[in-house]
């Protein structure tokens, strides 16, 4: 995940072209973009970009999801991610060491 010091957030066009900038900066679009404004085209650091090809505003979080999936990762109950065809074993990490002395013991 894209993050320093700024609370980034990624513009995601219809091209698959991503644009990471500072919440802050991007206040205004989204405001517009919220309120359904017309905004046309707009300029960000010297790219002219047209506002209907915006798919959306992400969080980082949102992006670094996104990517694990497309990859082929998944996410399991206990929010762990896990590589294609690989088994969660989560539930056994998440008990309790009495439990995990029951279970080897066959209880």
């Amino acid at each position: 995940m894209k993050e320093l010091s700024k609370n980034l957030k990624c513009i995601v066009l219809r091209n698959g072209i991503e644009i990471w900038k500072e919440e802050e900066r991007l206040n205004d679009l989204i405001k517009k973009l919220s309120f359904n404004q017309k905004v046309g085209f707009i300029k960000i650091d010297g790219e002219l970009i047209n506002s209907a090809d915006i798919i959306g505003i992400f969080s980082g979080q949102t992006m670094e999801d996104y990517t694990r999936r497309k990859n082929g990762q998944w996410k399991c109950k206990y929010g762990n991610w896990h590589d294609k065809g690989e088994k969660c074993n989560c539930e056994f990490y998440n008990l309790t060491d009495e439990e995990k002395a029951r279970l080897s013991r066959g209880f």
